[in-house]
């Protein structure tokens, strides 16, 4: 599998799967993701929306692809994609 930087990107409108968590209960919670702030990301489950804390959980797209570290995530969109568009400078 290729590593890709996925914290480089948006995250708004993927559909993903919660693949790892220290909170058991949310392993396997699935959805598309509708909202990101500093420390969560929000989803739209089958069930309604779900608040998912980023540093708890590791991530997968639905497609099983694409593997995400949430602790990775932990910040507010603009603050990750503004720190990468600095380094590529």
């Amino acid at each position: 599998m290729n590593e890709i930087y996925i914290e480089k990107y948006e995250l708004v409108g993927l559909s993903i799967k919660i693949s790892g968590s220290l909170n058991k209960e949310l392993v396997g919670l699935s959805g598309k993701v509708i909202l990101e702030t500093k420390n969560m990301i929000i989803i739209e489950t089958e069930n309604g929306r779900k608040s998912i804390p980023k540093s708890l959980c590791k991530f997968e797209t639905n497609d099983g692809k694409i593997l995400i570290d949430g602790q990775k995530l932990v910040k507010r969109s603009h603050e990750r994609l503004e720190s990468y568009i600095w380094l590529e400078i």
